[in-house]
Formats: structure tokens, sequence, C-alpha cells
């Protein structure tokens, strides 16, 4: 231990003080990593923090000493190795003292135990407007509840109920993957305006089942729940109860429970809404049941499960790894990072115990800060899309509290720090280099710029076998599958009406010859309407001829010829114009890929990058570019609108799915085979066309501005 970290320069105000914990204040020791800590517990304040074995050792001393300085003079006696440093322990006393746990026979004597708490005070005014969006109003205490009921429901932390929540939990998985479909369809309307008194009936009905699986859980294991009421979440009234008393169970499996019962009751009812809304009748409980499926699985795998964001995973997270204040030690670390190696001031002994720990918590910090910066992006703009006003007032709220709120404390440290007294000048010339060269990079340095758009893969001989005249299927002399030359018999019809036809033609002509034979051996006045007859016999044989031949069908170009169905329907009466099925050939593949009239004016026909949808991994090159200027609305392929799995939008007006909402551009590519890669006609893949480089600044802005565009018409 550093001379620095042992003495302070306020120790003298607090070493002559007599102190000593309240009565009634619990020690209670716990087991990290196989190291002890232990929990103060403020029974009356319902308040907890953990403290190391040397802080308890210290505390112990206390109660045996006249003064601070001697229970400190003890601990160093005894371990001078992991004795407190002087300003741990005025730190220490701090936080007891704010927490109003400790005693003195002379008040004035911890007049530094004061200024602490003051600064404190000062702190959490600094916080409060960010509390705003976390404002919690305690309404009642619980407990008395719980006690009373707890009989009713203490099975369910049992064996016996945790096999049930499989069971149930399995039940609705089943009925959510047999109706996906129609789950997804109406998730489409999650926020219009006639869903949303639903919405808020299931978030409030979840919430208080997740709230009350705390209360029991911790009341199970023999602790308190002081408090309960109303949690403005982003001004959203939510109920919430305080079961932070779990922090003071000595067996992590109890804490683990605890925090995940929540989440175990929000899933299990998720299951029932489900099941409800799969078998019910469309109406209110149906809807409710809908809305409570969607608020109570979200909610359970995007917030409170998540360990990246501080909810009940969080704390799981941190008692399963047996790592107190995840949260918190990651950001010291980075804070110390910083001061080590970029301001180059001694930030004192580094806040972890190994090189694992280090890489751990930095990878934590970076991925919680992302993860929430992607949460809060997605959030705004699902939100914005029902509710443009309300998206940009929290746009405001997020970016004052997650964006400026930490620059301007970035600021002031660097500014105003009594760590940088010596050091501001570089710190400051260190932020200035950093944001003036993050601000370059962005605007100046131009980097790689594309844009990609879905496709369809055809081969690039083919042709779609269509049925020239009506008739029944009689016989598929060419299975599908094989390889034809063009000209080669597919199949056969058969048509009783035109052949009944030609019969007919047949006795026509028959009479006409005898009356032709005779008015030539009488006068010869009808041979000129007898030959007009003729005539247009001729033309009605030579017509019903070319039917009759269409009824065999006859492949259009060489190739395999594809019918995977047509077998389903011999015997059947098809008309004309019925697809038949393909002839395709396999001596090479085109794309045909779908390009928004936004990305148009941008498009440079060079070779381009192609991913085929299921083989991701292999990146395939498209040459020979060619785009057709003219705008389309019938998609190359049913398969690129979104009714078929693709990313377009299609108008309902058509039922073949292909009609799209708004005019497109077609871009035509030959493909480049790679071996390992199979390619089928009809397969969906995305092209990447390269442009022009550009900053990233200039690619971002144009980005948003198409952003806006689209979804909003601004």
């Amino acid at each position: 231990m550093s001379k620095r970290t042992v003495f302070d320069e306020s120790w003298y105000r607090v070493s002559r003080s007599k102190v000593r914990l309240l009565p009634g204040v619990e020690m209670i020791r716990q087991m990290f990593r196989g190291e002890p800590w232990y929990v103060v517990c403020d029974k009356l304040g319902h308040r907890f923090f953990r403290i190391r074995p040397a802080a308890y050792r210290f505390i112990c001393y206390l109660e045996d000493s006249e003064t601070v300085q001697d229970a400190w003079d003890q601990a160093l006696e005894i371990d001078p190795v992991d004795a407190p440093g002087q300003g741990e322990v005025i730190q220490l006393l701090s936080q007891l003292y704010q927490s109003g746990l400790l005693r003195s026979d002379k008040t004035a004597d911890i007049s530094a135990l004061e200024e602490n708490k003051s600064r404190e005070k000062a702190q959490k005014r600094k916080q409060q407007f960010s509390s705003l969006l976390f404002l919690k109003i305690p309404l009642i205490n619980p407990d008395p509840f719980l006690r009373r009921t707890l009989p009713l429901f203490a099975w369910v932390f049992t064996p016996i109920g945790a096999v049930l929540w499989f069971v149930v939990f399995a039940w609705g998985a089943q009925a959510l993957v047999e109706n996906w479909g129609r789950f997804s369809a109406s998730s489409r309307l999650i926020l219009g305006l006639a869903n949303l008194p639903y919405l808020y009936i299931g978030l409030i009905i979840t919430k208080i089942i997740h709230e009350f699986g705390h209360g029991y859980a911790c009341r199970r294991y023999g602790r308190e729940v002081p408090e309960m009421g109303v949690m403005l979440l982003v001004f959203n009234p939510l109920p919430y109860v305080d079961a932070s008393s779990c922090y003071a169970f000595a067996r992590k499996y109890q804490r683990v429970i605890v925090g995940i019962s929540g989440m175990a009751l929000e899933l299990f009812v998720a299951a029932l809404a489900v099941k409800l809304w799969a078998e019910g009748a469309d109406g209110v409980a149906s809807r409710v049941a809908y809305n409570v499926a969607i608020t109570a699985s979200v909610g359970a795998l995007l917030f409170n499960l998540n360990p990246l964001l501080r909810f009940d995973g969080y704390h799981i997270l941190c008692d399963l790894l047996e790592t107190p204040n995840l949260q918190g030690r990651s950001q010291a670390l980075v804070g110390w990072w910083v001061n080590k190696k970029i301001f180059k001031i001694d930030p004192g002994p580094i806040p972890t115990r190994s090189r694992r720990e280090q890489i751990g918590f930095t990878l934590y910090f970076f991925a919680s800060w992302i993860y929430r910066f992607l949460l809060m992006i997605g959030i705004l703009i699902f939100v914005s899309k029902q509710f443009l006003i309300v998206g940009v007032i929290l746009a405001l709220l997020f970016g004052v509290v997650w964006g400026i709120l930490p620059f301007v404390k970035g600021l002031r440290y660097v500014f105003f720090s009594p760590k940088l007294m010596n050091r501001r000048t570089r710190a400051l010339g260190i932020v200035a280099l950093f944001l003036g060269g993050v601000l370059s990079f962005l605007a100046l340095v131009p980097m790689p710029y594309y844009f990609r758009a879905e496709g369809i893969v055809k081969s690039s001989e083919f042709q779609n076998v269509y049925t020239s005249s009506p008739g029944r299927i009689t016989e598929l002399v060419t299975p599908s599958g094989e390889m034809v030359e063009g000209g080669q018999i597919l199949l056969r019809l058969t048509n009783k009406d035109l052949e009944a036809e030609r019969e007919l033609i047949r006795i026509e002509r028959e009479r006409g010859d005898l009356l032709f034979r005779r008015d030539r051996n009488e006068q010869g006045i009808q041979l000129a309407g007898l030959e007009g007859l003729s005539k247009s016999l001729d033309a009605r044989e030579l017509a019903l001829e070319t039917q009759l031949g269409n009824l065999v069908v006859r492949a259009p170009v060489s190739g395999r010829w594809i019918a995977n169905d047509l077998h389903e329907v011999m015997g059947s009466v098809v008309p004309r114009g019925q697809s038949l099925g393909m002839v395709r050939g396999e001596d090479g593949y085109v794309l045909s890929a779908v390009i928004h009239q936004r990305d148009a004016g941008r498009l440079s026909l060079n070779d381009s990058a192609l991913k085929i949808k299921g083989q991701e991994g292999v990146n395939l090159l498209i040459t020979n570019l060619d785009s057709i200027p003219a705008g389309q609305e019938d998609l190359p392929s049913a398969a690129l609108g979104v009714t078929g799995g693709g990313s377009v939008g299609v108008s309902s007006r058509n039922g073949d799915g292909r009609q799209t909402t708004e005019p497109y551009f077609q871009v035509r590519g030959t493909i480049e085979e790679v071996n390992g890669v199979i390619l089928q006609h009809g397969q969906r893949g995305v092209a990447r066309f390269a442009l022009p480089n550009k900053p990233l600044l200039g690619q971002w802005r144009h980005f948003v501005r198409q952003f806006f565009q689209r979804e909003y018409q601004l």
C-alpha cells in the first residue's frame, strides 16, 4: 500500500471521535469466489451495501476502541497489509453516516463526514434529471399481505412448481410456433390507437405479476418487502416493489431465485396468454391475452433477462459470476485506463484482481454501452413510426440524458478535476486532438461506400411452359427433373370438343364437295359461294390442327424440365395459358436485382458482390451488369415481396404478391459461379453495389435523410 493511500489530510477531523454502529444494524457474511464479503443491513431504512473483510474488521475494532484513531492503529498492528487507509476509513464512515447507522459522542467531531455527505447530496442532485425518467413513488407496505398469502404460493418455489412451469412454457411455445404467422402479422398494429388500451392493460398485468414474483420469492426466504408503489418509467406509470433485502441473503442460489422469479412468472403468464389467444375467438379477452403475451415476452427477454441492462438479468449475472457491482467496476476500470494510459496520472491501484477480470470488465463496458444505444434507437424508431411527436420528445430526452450530460460531465472532469491539476494542459490537448481527429476522420477521410439490393437468381436460359390449348392432361411423357432437348414432348392433353369440331369440319367439307359437283353439272350458280365455303373450312381446319397440335406440349428450349406439382393434376382439365412448369438451362445463372428509386441515381454498373440466402459464407461476383431504366411495378418473383419473405413492399390489391407499392428499377447481371456454392433457379440473394468512396459523415447524413423520407415522408 502506497503512502498516498494510507494517509489523508482530513484524518485529524475524525481521528479523535468515538464512533459506534447503531443497535440493530446487521452484518451478514457472503462468499464471492471463495473470499468473504459482508453486507451491512439497515433494517429500519432498508438500505444495503457490501464491504470487504478489512472494512468489516475495522468496524469491529470500533466497538472495542476509544477513538477512530485507536481502531485504525489496531487494524494496522494486526494486519498492516490489508488494513484500510485513512481515506478509505473516512469514505466508509461517511457512507455509514449518510445511512444513519452511526452514533458518536461528539457530533462536531465528524464534520468531515458532514462534508462528504454534502458532496454526495450535491452529486445526487445532479443526477435528479436522469432519475426523472425512472421516478419511484412509494404507496404501501405489501409485507403484511405477502406474509398472510405466502402459504398459498410457497409451493411455486419447489420442484413441483419448476416442473409445472416447464410444462406450461412448452405448451405455450408449441401454440406460438403453430400460429407464428398470425402472431407476427398482428404485431404490426401493436401501437395502433385501437390497440393502445389493450397494450397498456397487458403491460400493467405483466408488471404486477412480475413484481409480486420478486416479492413472494423474497418473503419465501425470510426477508421483508417494505415498499410497493408506482415507478414513472419514461413518464409511464408502472408498479414496482422493493425487494432489495435479497442482497442480504447469505446463499447465492436464494438471490438468483429472487432475481429470476419475476421473469419466470412473466414467461409463465405469457405461455398461458398465447394459448388463450390461439384457441379463443376474436374479442376483448383474446386481445388482452395477445398483448399480455407481447409485453411479458418482450419485457422479459429484451430488458429484464438481458445482463447488459441493470435489471434482473444484471443482478443474476453478478451473483452467478460472484462479481458484485459489475457495471460500476467496469466503468471504474475504463476510467482507470483513461487516467493511466491517456492522461498519464497515477489513478491508484487498478480496480481488478486479474488479467481475466480486466478483459471481462472492459468487454462488458463496451457491450452494455452499445446494446443500450442500439436499444434506444430501436425504441425511438418503433415509437415514432406510430407517434412522431412522442418519438421526437423521447429522442430529445435520450439525447440529453445519454448524450449531452455525459459529455458535459467529461468536460467538467477535464477542466476542473483536481486529479488533473498538474496535467490539465496535456489533458485538454489530448481531448482536443481526439475530438478533432475523430471529426476529421468522419468528415474528410473517404471510406468504402455501397448499398444492398435483393434479387432473384434465374437460369441464363429458361422459359416457362404454358398450355396453348385447353385440354385434359392424360399423359406425362417426360418426368419432372430430367434434361430435355428443344422440341421434346413433355406431356399430352386431350380435348373432345376440338376432336368433335374436327369431325364436324370433315362432314361440312363432304357436304360442300357434293353440292359443288352437283352445281357444276347443272347451272353453276352456287360455285362462287361453295368456293368461299371451302376456303373458310380450310382456314378453320388449319387453326384447329394447330390447336390439336398444341395438345402435345413440347420443350421450348433445351434444359431441365421442372414441374414438381404436375402429377397432382393428372386427369384434370386445364385452361389455355395455364402454367405447367419450366425448362431451365444449367449452363449459367443471372441475378435480377430490385433497385429502389432512392438508390437508382447512385448506381454504378461495375462488378458487384453477391451473397445467396442460406450460403452467406461465400461471396460471389456479378458481372456484365445491365439496367432496365424504366420504372416497373411487377417484381420478377413474388419471393422478393414481403409476403414471400423478401423486403420489398407489395400491394394487397393483386393477390399474386408481385405488384409493388412504388415503382422500382431492375438490374441484371451474370453470376460467376464458385465451387461449393449451389445455385438454383428461384433462390433469393443480396447484391452489394459499390459506390465511389465517401466520408462516413456524408454516408450517415444520406442514410438518415433517406430514412426520414421513407418512414416519415419528411
